[in-house]
């Protein structure tokens, strides 16, 4: 019988220490995306384009990250449903996001929406008009938050902790056609300038 109490002492204390280090590395001490309010409004040859931008404000790095802009726009073919596009961006993987607060810090990411490239397989949601301003690489976002009665665009971010291992997916609050603004963000923050 004495020679139990060890292990009936250190069993319950590995596992209590293990469960304490699992909330500590997935909770405490983890990766934090915070997304920009805005969605910023540049012009290349007189043709609009638009981005956004993000930081990892958390105390680690992300790795492989995947980067999705999901379109949801009510009212499109039925009043009450909502229809899904997801568009393209010219840089979706990123190999790793920098916490800002490491030593190694790295401009915030900025990526860009290309909506000259949206799949054909969303065409059947659209008019005729909307595909041939898409085809023609002279559609704005603003034309496609106005499609149907309510739209919105939200980002979604997905990547692993570069010490867990542990997959994290991070969702922007959604974006209106009230959250475009005019100008580039600034160098070392999440505000547009101007």
């Amino acid at each position: 019988m004495s020679s139990l109490v060890p292990y009936l002492i250190s069993v319950p204390l590995g596992a209590f220490s293990s469960l304490i280090a699992w909330y500590i590395l997935n909770h405490l001490i983890k990766p934090k995306i915070k997304f920009s309010d805005w969605i910023s409004k540049l012009y290349e040859n007189n043709v609009p384009f638009y981005r956004f931008k993000f930081e990892n404000n958390g105390k680690r790095n992300i790795v492989e990250v995947e980067i999705t802009a999901k379109l949801r726009i009510k009212g499109l073919r039925f009043t009450n449903n909502w229809e899904v596009i997801y568009l393209p961006l010219d840089n979706n993987n990123i190999p790793i996001i920098y916490s800002i607060k490491s030593k190694n810090k790295i401009l915030r990411e900025v990526p860009r929406l290309e909506l000259s490239i949206i799949e054909p397989r969303y065409y059947k949601f659209l008019s005729e008009v909307i595909v041939k301003r898409i085809n023609s690489g002279n559609i704005t976002l603003e034309e496609l938050f106005s499609l149907g009665t309510h739209a919105e665009l939200i980002l979604i971010i997905s990547g692993f902790d570069e010490i867990s291992g542990a997959r994290k997916t991070f969702c922007s609050e959604p974006y209106t056609l009230n959250r475009i603004k005019e100008g580039i963000f600034e160098n070392n923050g999440l505000e547009i300038k101007g």
